[in-house]
């Protein structure tokens, strides 16, 4: 996001930034912790992917235990980091710690691994509820003097399995004299209250403090209450020459630059394709670049080479591609990067690349990437200490092209608490001052058919909305048993927002897409077709007998079929030789799921259709 932005953000939101909500995911609940202190994150943090390398110079795969010499730092008594073959053995373990859940699967897991298992400690010492008797426990464990003496260049890696929630920080303190600490964050981006990868590659190049020392120290661990955090096969090596790490691939377009993973064609603006690269040697590396392909599936549409730019050692930096693209047709583009150095040889050529996909809609604009709803990360039901009240949240989008939305799209979250929960969705947009209300959809009525997937919404009337608008597409319920909305992946700061019980605003830090979406055009071919056939519906909306009256020019045969919003038909009834005038036919929908249907007349082969909702 660009700082013009930023500073627009920081302005306009007089409420604090919330990263901490309450979770249903996973049963934990958390509704009382403070934010975090930020930390740098890990330069070079790469996920989970394969590293040819040097070979290490030192390591340690715990095969033998805890170290001899290690030192374990638990302020807490209850919680020391453990040499272990297990996973957690914490109340949220899936078996209600009954046992140990499955542990890492590091590449030397076989022979034993450390954990720090905060859950376990403290469901045995506080017991349940964790959101009321849960304790804070820090707990590091610390290496013994490491030989650096040799070495040029220094890349610490490791293996790690974790979950977390609390906006907590997985700390790696590296010191060359064991009084100054250089620190850093590993999450790696993971969100609260889910789990990383198994197992999650750790590349830190802690050349600057490490590079030619005789004494080097680690010292690794966190303050958390929940949950556990494995790591293994710790080990240093030098840095592969030349090296760099494509981090991430992006694109942005519109005024905003915002990056969206679902555009519709109504709302296209030229793209701009940037990467971030890390440089993971011990020195600077001059005129660093990333070339970009986009594919549609058939073959490349565009393809562009980034500007020149220097990194120093350690270092991450961002360039971008001058040309930029726009999209004319719907489907499917996925962006692949690759990170190089020019007139050098790159001695590590596994980490060179990151791919992203994105896609042109005829009509949805969505922040989330999710194309099954059963890829969902998580789901937030409200905000901390606003549990049971009123809530509201959803997605940032920028407005490029005058338009009007027709329904809003909700994820339901898998949950079976959700059946029978009123919801609602609505669009605001930014004043200069404040967020204004524009409109809200009916209440909705969640089925059980609903639990589980992405519903769609209408508006009575379609919103207006105007080319320049920044506006936020919320989903909401009314409290009382908070209904959850699905999240899907990780996205900048200040692109999900959402108010409590007393309308005021927040955005999010650290935060996931809602899959909360805009639809310029709801569902199959809702508006109706212009002809002389008049026809009204009551009542509206229904939820036993549907009556449709009709005045017919002459004698007709009528169709009358109800579909759901993706055109599958659901009921159809023929009707022949009706006559003239003023005619009723009639449908029973009282064993349908609340929801939003299509209704189609057929009348001498001419189709009609209009939504209908039923609660």
């Amino acid at each position: 996001m660009n700082l013009k932005k930023d500073a627009m953000f920081f302005n306009r939101l007089t409420a604090i930034s919330v990263s901490l909500l309450c979770f249903q995911s996973f049963g934990q609940v958390t509704n009382d912790q403070p934010d975090a202190t930020a930390i740098p994150s890990a330069p070079g943090h790469a996920g989970v992917m394969e590293y040819d390398r040097a070979a290490p110079f030192w390591s340690e795969d715990f095969g033998g235990g805890f170290p001899a010499g290690w030192a374990i730092i638990d302020s807490s008594g209850l919680c020391p980091w453990s040499y272990t073959t297990d996973g957690s053995w914490g109340y949220y373990n899936g078996n209600s710690a009954t046992a140990g859940s499955a542990g890492i699967t590091s590449t030397t897991a076989a022979n034993g691994y450390l954990i720090c298992d905060n859950d376990s400690a403290n469901h045995f010492t506080y017991g349940q509820p964790s959101g009321t008797t849960y304790q804070y426990l820090s707990s590091w464990f610390g290496t013994s003097a490491i030989d650096c003496s040799a070495h040029g260049s220094v890349i610490l890696r490791f293996e790690q399995y974790f979950r977390y929630n609390n906006g907590v920080d997985l700390t790696v303190r590296v010191s060359n004299d064991s009084v100054v600490w250089t620190t850093y964050d590993v999450s790696g981006g993971v969100p609260n209250n889910t789990f990383s990868s198994d197992p999650d590659n750790v590349i830190l190049n802690i050349s600057p403090i490490a590079a030619g020392q005789p004494t080097v120290y680690l010292r690794i661990g966190w303050n958390a209450r929940v949950y556990f955090w494995c790591i293994d096969d710790i080990s240093m090596s030098e840095a592969e020459p030349n090296d760099v790490l494509m981090d991430n691939g992006y694109w942005e377009a519109g005024t905003f630059g915002y990056q969206h993973y679902k555009i519709p064609l109504n709302q296209l603006s030229p793209v701009t394709f940037f990467g971030a690269i890390s440089n993971i040697t011990g020195g600077t590396l001059n005129d660093v670049y990333f070339d970009v392909d986009l594919d549609d599936g058939g073959g490349s549409v565009f393809s562009g080479t980034s500007a020149l730019i220097d990194i120093l050692a350690t270092d991450t930096d961002t360039t971008s591609v001058s040309a930029t693209w726009t999209p004319t047709v719907t489907g499917t583009y996925t962006a692949s990067y690759t990170a190089d150095v020019t007139a050098l040889v790159d001695g590590d050529l596994t980490n060179n690349n990151s791919s992203d996909a994105f896609e042109i809609t005829n009509t949805i604009y969505g922040l989330d990437n999710l194309t099954d709803p059963a890829d969902a990360t998580g789901n937030i039901s409200n905000f901390g200490g606003n549990t049971g009240l009123q809530f509201g949240i959803g997605n940032l989008y920028e407005v490029i092209n005058d338009d009007a939305i027709q329904c809003v799209e909700i994820g339901i979250a898998d949950d079976a608490a959700n059946d029978g929960e009123p919801i609602f969705g609505a669009v605001y947009f930014w004043d200069g001052t404040d967020w204004a209300f524009l409109d809200q959809t009916a209440d909705y009525i969640v089925g059980s058919a609903d639990v589980g997937t992405i519903i769609s919404i209408p508006f009575d009337n379609p919103v207006d909305v105007s080319a320049g608008q920044e506006i936020v597409v919320i989903a909401a319920h009314y409290g009382g048993t908070d209904c959850s909305f699905m999240f899907a992946q990780s996205v900048r700061d200040q692109m999900v927002f959402g108010y409590d019980e007393s309308f005021t605003w927040y955005w999010l830090s650290s935060p996931r897409a809602l899959v909360v979406r805009a639809n310029f055009e709801c569902g199959v071919g809702i508006d109706e077709v212009e002809n002389d056939l008049t026809w009204t519906m009551n009542p509206v909306p229904a939820n036993d007998i549907v009556n449709v009256s009709l005045n017919l020019p002459s004698v007709s045969d009528l169709t009358m079929s109800l579909l759901d919003l993706s055109g599958k038909m659901i009921k159809c009834a023929t009707y022949n030789q009706l006559g003239a005038g003023e005619q009723q036919v009639s449908t029973n929908v009282s064993d349908l799921s609340a929801g939003t249907y299509i209704v189609e007349i057929n009348i001498n082969g001419l189709t009609q259709r209009d939504k209908l909702v039923i609660r």
